[in-house]
């Protein structure tokens, strides 16, 4: 019953506009009303979508899967499987990385600080004339700088000479979606974001109760108004709502932290499994149904067990909006079978998405 109230309680406050939000965000506290009543800034046209540098010959979007106990070697082998750094030019650049910090949970709940320092290094290693992380914790009354103490990726942050961005504190702008948006016209996004001269993304790998699972896609809630992330929540569409949100934003890189899973629950707690396994892609669609493919394969969710890989409401939205492919023939995955502990991953991406990994490391 108290979640119920609680619910209304938010549901009302945003009928009512910014007095109805300001009247529940001043319960929570000062930053909490600070953040639901931020100015959603000028309206600005929305940014043209990048072409995803990462296809092979015939077109197809390619996804590079790599394992290793150590999320650095991972990481950095997922990267070269799929063509390096060279595709997107980070040289002389300054990149923005949107992580998942959604609480203070660690790993698979946010992204790892092995993941987070092992990306920074890798830009920084390629040249990128700055790093930058942005992140706005989960509900609207967490503090971000509290919450990534917490998980320990602030002190990644500044032990790594990268910057640290709450998008709380950042200037927001407003731009429009695609006409074949359902649930908005427009959504308020930070500045950095929009101005990003590349963009890195790096979500954890976990189930989600509400949209089924939270990798790619999903990523993005951390990244538009608070007033507009209670608004999606209270949607009746949850998978639908959560491809709107990501679809203002064009990462250049997307690399799947998969060193643990959450294969149930989520996205704060749940049951939780090693993984060792790191994905790269540029197409958010194709990486995140190699990724529900995995999180099937523990057997745990029924929400993912319940219908097929490409049948998830969540990527049939995503497509439907142009941000990533829609059937796995349009998918090369990049791989090596014989890595230990990379077989049973590679047999759910082909067996659960229809993706396989050919001898040679090219999909079909």
């Amino acid at each position: 019953m108290a979640r119920w109230r609680s619910r209304a309680a938010i549901g009302a406050a945003v009928a009512l506009g910014a007095g109805g939000a300001a009247l529940f965000a001043a319960r929570q506290g000062v930053p909490t009303a600070e953040s639901f009543l931020a100015d959603t800034g000028d309206l600005l046209p929305a940014r043209p979508p990048k072409p995803n540098a990462y296809v092979d010959g015939a077109g197809r979007s390619l996804v590079a899967a790599a394992s290793s106990r150590d999320a650095a070697r991972g990481i950095r082998d997922a990267v070269d499987l799929l063509g390096g750094l060279g595709p997107i030019d980070v040289a002389d650049r300054s990149v923005v990385i949107k992580l998942n910090a959604n609480s203070g949970a660690p790993a698979p709940a946010s992204t790892s600080p092995q993941a987070l320092a092992a990306v920074i290094q890798l830009l920084q290693d390629h040249g990128a004339r700055e790093v930058v992380v942005g992140e706005m914790s989960g509900p609207p009354w967490h503090q971000t700088v509290r919450e990534m103490t917490r998980n320990g990726l602030l002190d990644v942050i500044e032990n790594n000479g990268a910057r640290f961005v709450d998008f709380n504190d950042d200037r927001w702008v407003t731009v429009p979606l695609p006409d074949r948006s359902r649930h908005f016209e427009t959504l308020s996004i930070p500045r950095t974001l929009y101005e990003a001269e590349r963009l890195v993304a790096i979500p954890a790998l976990k189930t989600h109760r509400l949209a089924g699972f939270s990798l790619s896609i999903k990523l993005w809630f951390g990244a538009v108004h608070p007033r507009q992330r209670i608004q999606a929540h209270l949607s009746r569409d949850v998978e639908g709502v959560t491809a709107e949100l990501a679809s203002p934003f064009w990462p250049d890189l997307v690399i799947l932290d998969g060193g643990q899973a959450m294969v149930d629950g989520g996205p704060v707690a749940g049951a939780v499994e090693p993984a060792n396994l790191y994905l790269a892609s540029g197409d958010r669609v194709a990486l995140d149904a190699c990724g529900v493919a995995v999180l099937a394969s523990f057997g745990q969710s029924a929400r993912l067990l319940e219908r097929p890989v490409w049948e998830q409401r969540q990527l049939r939205a995503a497509s439907a909006l142009g941000l990533g492919v829609g059937s796995p023939a349009r998918v090369a995955l990049l791989a090596d079978p014989a890595v230990p502990g990379l077989a049973r991953f590679l047999t759910a991406m082909d067996e659960r998405a229809g993706v396989r990994a050919g001898a040679a490391g090219v999909g079909r």
